[in-house]
């Protein structure tokens, strides 16, 4: 938690959606991005804003999980889905801040986890860059376990340029941070080829269009970059629901 006086912090007319707080304060560069009160960046307002809003089935009745969970916005899926709420991680023991205990959950093959059908809402945000296994066998066994109306919600980094990835277990930390910006990323998200690489992947499933609810301005006053809705970036919502079965008829 980062109190409200914290250094570099600075009141506007903005408001963080987790929190209410109006004094942000720059991060790595980056002005208005770190909340004052919560700490919250700018990927978990868009998040919060989303999952608040009324494209997201709230009485779902199916466990949803939040993997690699942060406390900001745990605590408000916890308020929007009380006991079906379920973080998860492969290394539940780093969590010890968590209300709620976290399942443990190794993600490179989910349908050994989940059976089909029987997941309510899947969210994440920068966890598909760490998981050493196919991502399209990853992204389309989450979708089958996911119930019909479930919903998938997600962020990844996405930098300039191709996608990428590299899983070899003996590559040296150092040459990893050089080619993936971080020691423990199997890959790079490219906003050239986003569209192919990933949502390609979501075969099947509903978008959710969320500037019918959220617009540029929305985003501007939650110190979000409007640039989060109209282009990939390291803060974009990716929002998808499987079709229910009475949509079928």
């Amino acid at each position: 938690m980062v109190s409200a006086g914290h250094a570099g912090a600075t009141k506007s007319d903005n408001f963080c959606p987790i929190c209410g707080g109006n004094e942000f304060a720059e991060y790595r560069g980056r002005p208005r991005c770190s909340c004052a009160k919560c700490g919250s960046k700018e990927r978990h307002r868009f998040m919060a804003l989303v999952l608040r809003s009324k494209l997201v089935p709230k009485n779902i009745g199916l466990p949803v999980y939040h993997f690699a969970p942060e406390p900001s916005i745990g605590g408000v899926l916890l308020e929007l889905f009380g006991d079906n709420y379920q973080p998860a991680d492969l290394v539940p023991d780093t969590y010890a801040w968590s209300t709620v205990p976290v399942e443990q959950v190794d993600l490179r093959r989910p349908l050994d986890v989940f059976e089909p059908g029987s997941v309510g809402g899947f969210i994440h945000s920068h966890v598909l860059e760490h998981i050493p296994a196919s991502i399209d066998r990853v992204v389309r066994d989450m979708n089958a376990a996911l119930a019909p109306g479930g919903f998938h919600i997600f962020q990844v980094p996405v930098h300039k340029g191709w996608y990428r990835e590299d899983m070899d277990p003996d590559m040296d930390q150092s040459e990893r941070t050089r080619l993936f910006h971080q020691w423990d990323h199997m890959r790079q998200f490219g906003d050239r080829d986003f569209e192919e690489r990933v949502l390609e992947l979501f075969v099947g499933m509903e978008r959710i269009d969320l500037s019918g609810v959220l617009d540029s301005d929305q985003l501007r006053r939650a110190a979000i970059p409007p640039s989060a809705i109209t282009r990939h970036t390291g803060h974009t919502v990716y929002a998808y629901r499987k079709p229910s079965l009475k949509d079928d008829h």
